[in-house]
């Protein structure tokens, strides 16, 4: 993506095993104006903390521990500010539970996420009174 100058680009990085789902994810990104890039649930926390970025996304579904991520995030004083929203299988509750027990910021079913990805994207991290519901 090239850069203007003076001009801010909103750095959004994604924990999205799903080659597809990323490159659609990316596709939106573009059309945002947002700067996205994905990494491994390994490289997450060093990635994070290099150059916090305006919103992490997590597939709760990823291999590994992504509730162990998220409490690793927020505790750790360099990234514990970073939005971190993660989505799920509608059906998977007990993945939504143990996410926002580790203090993610918002866990959303896929088709929730899907639904609000352009303005999650463009900056509007702000929770859907519907979402909190799920």
């Amino acid at each position: 993506m090239t850069e203007l100058p003076g001009v801010v680009t909103r750095r959004v990085l994604a924990v999205v095993p799903d080659l597809f789902f990323a490159v659609k994810i990316g596709a939106v990104a573009r059309a945002t104006g947002a700067a996205f890039d994905t990494v491994t649930l390994a490289s997450a926390l060093e990635r994070v903390a290099e150059a916090p970025p305006a919103l992490l996304i997590v597939d709760l579904h990823a291999p590994g521990d992504p509730p162990a991520l998220v409490r690793a995030l927020k505790a750790d004083p360099r990234t514990r500010d970073v939005h971190v929203i993660g989505f799920y299988s509608h059906v998977e509750t007990d993945l939504r539970r143990d996410a926002l027990a580790a203090g993610i910021d918002e866990a959303l079913p896929r088709s929730a996420f899907v639904q609000r990805l352009p303005a999650l994207l463009a900056g509007d991290t702000r929770p859907s009174p519907k979402d909190d519901a799920e």
